[in-house]
This record gives C-alpha cells, sequence and structure tokens, in this order.
C-alpha cells in the first residue's frame, strides 16, 4: 500500500505508559511497557519507542531535575511526555501534516506550525485526568492489586477514550479546556440552588451535585479540578449521550448511548417547554438502572475517585508536585437527565445503589427539573430575544474558575468534530501561538498582530485572565485599535481588570 501524497491535519500516532522501575533485569525489561497504542505495532518496535523515551528523559534531566524532557519535535512527529505520578510515564504523539513537494525532488513539505506543544500537552493530561477520575491513580491501582491488575485496566479503558480526542482540528479551546457557564437572573438561580439543597438534605448519601443546562454549568458542589474533568466527560465525551460501559467494576470506558426513561405526563401540553417542538418529556436515568418499570432490571453505577488531578492549564499541580493525589475518595456516580438538564449527583461509596434508591431519587427530582427546564428555557428565550448582535469578535478565559466565553465560536465543542467559527482557521491558530507565549510567563503582557489581510487580532493577559480580540479595521492604526480594546472592555468586562 502506498504511502498518502499530503496530510492536512495532524494524526495519532501512538499512545504509551511505561514505568522503567519495572524493568529489573534483561528477563524482565518487558514488564515496564505498561500500555500501547496502536495494539498492532511489534513488540520490537514499541520498547525501542519505550526505549527513545527514557533516553530522552534521562539525558535532558541532568540540565532539569523538576522539568526533564517534556516536547521533542522531529521532521514527521511531535511527541510530548508526562509524569503524573512517581516513576509512571505517558507518552502522546502526533504526525505532521505535509503537502506534496515538487515534481522535481518529490520531497513533501512538513508543516510543523499546524501542531501546537499547548494543544498536545492538554490532550495529554485530559487522557490521564479522565482515567484517574474513573479509575483511581496507577499508584494505588499497583499497590492495592499488581501490575497485571493495572494493566488489565489500562487495556480496558485507553483503547477506546484515546480515540475519541479530536487531535486533527485541537486548538486554543482544548489548551483552555475550559467550563461554560449559563447567565441566569437570581432568583432562578436561587431556586436551582434550593432544589440541589433539598434533595442533598433529602438523601444523605448524596455528596456532591453538579446541575448542567444545555452543556452549561450553572451549579457544582465539586472541587474545580474534578469538575473540569467531569464537564468535559459529560459535554464532550462519552457521558453527553451515553452510559460508561464495564463502570460498575470500577473500571470506566464510555461507549454507546443508553437511557433508562420513562414518560412522564404523557401529552399534556403543560409539561412542554413553551415554543419548543410538540415532544414528550423523556426523563431517566443516563447511568442507573436499565429499566426503571422493572425491579430486577441490572443497575449501572460507575464509581468516581474524586480527589486533586492535575490541571491542563499547568497553574496548579497537587501538593506534592506529583500532579497526583494518594488518597482520592472513592464514590459513584449517578446521572439523570430531563431534556437540556443533567443532574449529576456523586453519592458515597458505602451508600447501597439498588433499584428502590433510584425510583426514590426519580420521584423526588422528576417533576421540579421539569419545572426548572421550563423556567432556564422561557429566560434564555427572552434573553436570545433581546441580544443584540456583537459588533466584536473576542474569547476570553479565566484561568482563575475556567470560565470562557466568546461571539464567535459555539462553546463547548462538540465531541468529534471542528470548532465552529465565524473567522478563518489561520485566526485560530493564531489564539493558539498568543495563547501558547502567554503559557510561558504570569505576567500581564499583550500582543498585537496586524494580518496580511489587514485585520487586527489583540492578546491580552492580566490577573490569570486572557483576552482575545479580532478587529476586522484595515485603516486603523495602533493607538485606534487600544482604543476599541478599551472600549469593548468597559462594554462587556466592565468588572474585571485589564491592563491598560
Amino acid at each position: 500500500m502506498s504511502a498518502p501524497k499530503s496530510q492536512r491535519y495532524p494524526k495519532l500516532h501512538n499512545f504509551f505508559v511505561y514505568n522503567p522501575t519495572f524493568d529489573r533485569s534483561e528477563a524482565t525489561e518487558h514488564e515496564k511497557l505498561l500500555f500501547f497504542y496502536p495494539p498492532e505495532v511489534s513488540h520490537d518496535q514499541k520498547m525501542k519507542s519505550i526505549g527513545l523515551a527514557e533516553a530522552l528523559i534521562k539525558y535532558s534531566s541532568t540540565f532539569s531535575k523538576e522539568k526533564p524532557c517534556e516536547v521533542v519535535h522531529t521532521l514527521k512527529v511531535r511527541q510530548v511526555f508526562y509524569n503524573p505520578e512517581p516513576d509512571f510515564w505517558l507518552s502522546l504523539s502526533v504526525t505532521i501534516p505535509f503537502s506534496p513537494g515538487s515534481k522535481k525532488d518529490g520531497t513533501p513539505t512538513y508543516h510543523e506550525e499546524s501542531v501546537q506543544n499547548v494543544v498536545l500537552e492538554a490532550f495529554l493530561k485530559q487522557i490521564y485526568n479522565m482515567y484517574k477520575l474513573f479509575n483511581g491513580t496507577l499508584t494505588n491501582t499497583l499497590a492495592d492489586f499488581n501490575r497485571e491488575a493495572l494493566v488489565h485496566k489500562l487495556d480496558m479503558f485507553f483503547p477506546q477514550y484515546i480515540r475519541t480526542l479530536d487531535y486533527e482540528h485541537g486548538d486554543v479551546v482544548d489548551a483552555f479546556n475550559g467550563i461554560q457557564f449559563l447567565p441566569l437572573d437570581k432568583n432562578t438561580y436561587l431556586r436551582i440552588q434550593c432544589f440541589v439543597n433539598l434533595t442533598e438534605s433529602e438523601f444523605d448519601a448524596i455528596k456532591y451535585s453538579v446541575f448542567i443546562y444545555n452543556d452549561h454549568l450553572v451549579w457544582s458542589g465539586l472541587e474545580q479540578d474534578d469538575m473540569r474533568v467531569l464537564y468535559r466527560y459529560l459535554t464532550q465525551g462519552p457521558g453527553r449521550k451515553g452510559r460508561p460501559r464495564g463502570a460498575g467494576s470500577g473500571v470506566s470506558t464510555p461507549s454507546s448511548p443508553a437511557v433508562s426513561s420513562v414518560i412522564v405526563g404523557g401529552s399534556d401540553p403543560a409539561n412542554m417547554f413553551p415554543g419548543s417542538p410538540s415532544r414528550n418529556l423523556n426523563i431517566g436515568f443516563v447511568t442507573g438502572p436499565e429499566d426503571l418499570q422493572d425491579p430486577q432490571t441490572a443497575i449501572n453505577a460507575p464509581r468516581l475517585f474524586v480527589g486533586s488531578i492535575a490541571t491542563t492549564g499547568g497553574q496548579s499541580e497537587s501538593t506534592d508536585g506529583s500532579g497526583a493525589e494518594e488518597s482520592a475518595e472513592e464514590l459513584y456516580l449517578v446521572i439523570y437527565q430531563c431534556n437540556e438538564i443533567k443532574l449529576c449527583l456523586v453519592v458515597s461509596g458505602d451508600a447501597v445503589m439498588d433499584f428502590q434508591f433510584y425510583m426514590k431519587l426519580h420521584a423526588f427530582v422528576a417533576r421540579p427539573l421539569q419545572d426548572l427546564g421550563r423556567l432556564i428555557y422561557e429566560q434564555q428565550a427572552k434573553r436570545n430575544t433581546a441580544q443584540t448582535e456583537v459588533q466584536y469578535k473576542y474569547l476570553y478565559f479565566n484561568h482563575m474558575n475556567l470560565a470562557q466565553k466568546s461571539s464567535f465560536m459555539v462553546l463547548p465543542k462538540k465531541a468529534g468534530g471542528p470548532l465552529i467559527s465565524s473567522v478563518a482557521p489561520e485566526y485560530i491558530q493564531y489564539l493558539t501561538d498568543m495563547h501558547t507565549d502567554f503559557s510561558s510567563s504570569h505576567e500581564e503582557s499583550e500582543i498585537i498582530l496586524k494580518t496580511n489581510g489587514d485585520c487586527w487580532v489583540v492578546g491580552r493577559q492580566s490577573d490569570q485572565r486572557q483576552f482575545f480580540v479580532i478587529l476586522n479595521q484595515k485603516n486603523a492604526n495602533m493607538i485606534e485599535i487600544n482604543e476599541e480594546i478599551r472600549r469593548l472592555s468597559q462594554t462587556h468586562f466592565g468588572n474585571i481588570f485589564f491592563v491598560d
């Protein structure tokens, strides 16, 4: 089979996990390999890849023991490393896009600028954090069981999950890995908070609650880093539509959609959102009993390991600097859906997750969620009607609360697809490059770029906030552009400080 003549986007080359401490002798050298993708690669090639990674990390550690080799650039491949726990290393590689060469020599041209390190590093940390949320740390699994059990868990989780990531269209939004919040008026927010408090009071086993509407976060009781990973799972991962398969055994490998549901209220118009297409309300558990009508049905109760999770933005790690927490709390995850609403309840690991628990929970939350959904829908409809078209194209991200906001992007991104944006892809790449520069320093800074098309791209960083603006003002000078940015900041971010 002949090699392709061109490749427009980065593609997954390989991913592996290894622990060099298992290499105690020549006979046990192969044991340091814990997982490798793609699996069809020969054993010799797998060991060569790990050997090269070890050599690079060992050599670079002579210059910086705290931060050895993190990224490797070659002509055809970009590789990133991550050391989330002592002695455990993860590596992710993607191929560099290329275009056909000239007819004379036929040598292809590789476009290394199409792959940004900060995006690949975010993907790699996300892979580990998602694994850790549903399976616990690698260290704990090894301590509680053995190497074979750890290898089995990795084999159950990684092959499916790493294929869900969109390596081809990775951009600044993936690097942010932020959260889209839903703006609500005070009374509506208080009603939702009251509902959450009542539910937690009625069910003592509930430790944390998360309320999401149309992929926008409204309320969360989880720590920020845990919420970041769970939000990604619920909005862009398999949790957006389906039930994690095999999670009852402590290994979460999300798969195809399945929702145990009941039709509430029949065709009564009072049970439908005003102005929405006429339909029944499909309400039920995404994780839980397979069939709410059958007391003997199988129950899927995936476990979460809640604790300190290494962040993708590099802003904070765990207290020991390793990026992992030894004492993660093992809990159950219950996801209940009512059309656009997802109610996620994190339940004590000691709770009895039987059919009666789920039926009681369903009876308690079904009707209030319908009422809240109707209320939120009406409010959002009014807000959308009242909104005027924004003349500025801006992107905002706050590292402190992970909030992201944009006037030209559809956020959050949908799984398996490119970013939906009203600007050309090269502008998204400019923003990603600016974010890369900002990530290397936490000081207040500003970058102003004028493109070949006479558009202005401005990036500002201040107090762990990043703000990007695209202005189509061909005849403007830098002073006028600064004035436009100041006016935009006062209009849309009046209560947020930006350096002038």
